[in-house]
């Protein structure tokens, strides 16, 4: 059986009826760099499609000295709303200037994470973005200085990122809880010298005359719930578990005890009353991340490129105690 010729580059370009400059823009993702009109991608595409025209990617990395392959390494688990919205919005602004991706999911082994960096160094990747192992730090900016890597949604020394800035997000849940008239307030989940969410309620706590109170998990707080009037949690799983077993003890939230989640993940708005909860930029990070890689790889800067966000909190009505039960009404000054 004789097998349809493939096409090359320049015929594709003789039938759109463009140049095989323009059509190798095209094909490299650099219409919008080059401000090839979208009357002349429709065309290149509509013919692409047409032949079933994929490129030759060996004989692309040896033209343009690039693979146009990038690696990205995740740390926690992905079958959520808030890594996947990340890496949805991250693919999506690789793949407009020609890059496919390499995901690795570290699972906070720092052992796979030295495994995988050196795999993608192996496969020739044009840069890295890396949501790095906690601990790492010191391994992810010495791989830094040989290759171009971006973190992502951590902040390290000497290393372009793209983050949500965490002390921001957990001092902006403290603030929203005080606001509402709270004092006695507990921190449900991760703590440490590390976490700078936590770190924000610590400070916030201390300068209202207060002492922090932590517990690792919803479990240990529901035990000693009635010494508070509202819980910060670290993530919003944490909440969604303080919700369900609320109901069993016949404590009431918010009336009986106010709960403030974070990241703003997409179920937050299936439980009744929705919780407040601190919202991190996801789509956002995703495109800034790819935007700083793009800009790291091409050299454009030689600095330590950084995109910051900060967060912000969502849902604060549901602060308030719906019988006016849970915290004291101040008094008018006369």
């Amino acid at each position: 059986m004789r097998m349809n010729k493939r096409l090359t580059l320049k015929e594709i370009a003789a039938e759109a009826g463009i140049s095989l400059t323009a059509a190798s823009m095209y094909l490299n993702g650099k219409a919008k760099q080059f401000k090839l009109s979208d009357a002349t991608c429709e065309r290149i595409g509509k013919v692409m499609r047409k032949h079933n025209f994929t490129p030759n990617l060996h004989a692309r990395a040896i033209a343009s000295k690039k693979t146009f392959l990038a690696g990205v390494l995740i740390s926690d688990n992905i079958a959520n709303s808030f890594w996947l919205k990340i890496l949805s919005a991250l693919e999506d602004a690789l793949s407009e200037r020609g890059y496919h991706l390499l995901l690795s999911v570290t699972k906070q082994d720092p052992e796979r994470q030295k495994k995988a960096l050196r795999f993608m160094e192996n496969q020739g990747v044009d840069g890295i973005i890396a949501a790095p192992v906690g601990g790492t730090a010191d391994e992810i900016r010495k791989f830094a200085r040989k290759h171009p890597l971006v973190t992502l949604n951590s902040k390290i020394e000497g290393v372009s990122c793209a983050w949500n800035d965490d002390y921001a997000g957990g001092h902006a849940a403290m603030e929203g809880v005080l606001k509402a008239g709270h004092t006695k307030i507990a921190y449900v989940g991760a703590s440490g010298p590390g976490s700078l969410r936590s770190r924000a309620y610590d400070e916030l706590t201390r300068k209202n005359g207060r002492t922090p109170a932590y517990f690792p998990d919803a479990e240990s707080f529901l035990k000693k719930r009635k010494n508070f009037t509202a819980a910060i949690c670290h993530t919003d799983y944490i909440a969604l578990a303080l919700y369900q077993r609320a109901n069993a003890l016949k404590c009431i939230i918010p009336d009986d005890l106010a709960v403030v989640g974070y990241d703003n993940m997409d179920f937050v708005n299936l439980l009744s009353p929705v919780p407040p909860t601190v919202n991190q930029y996801k789509e956002e990070l995703g495109k800034a991340a790819a935007s700083l890689l793009l800009e790291v790889i091409e050299k454009k800067n030689s600095g330590v490129l950084e995109t910051r966000f900060e967060p912000y909190l969502v849902h604060a009505e549901n602060l308030l105690p719906r019988n006016g039960r849970n915290i004291p009404r101040r008094r008018k000054a006369v």
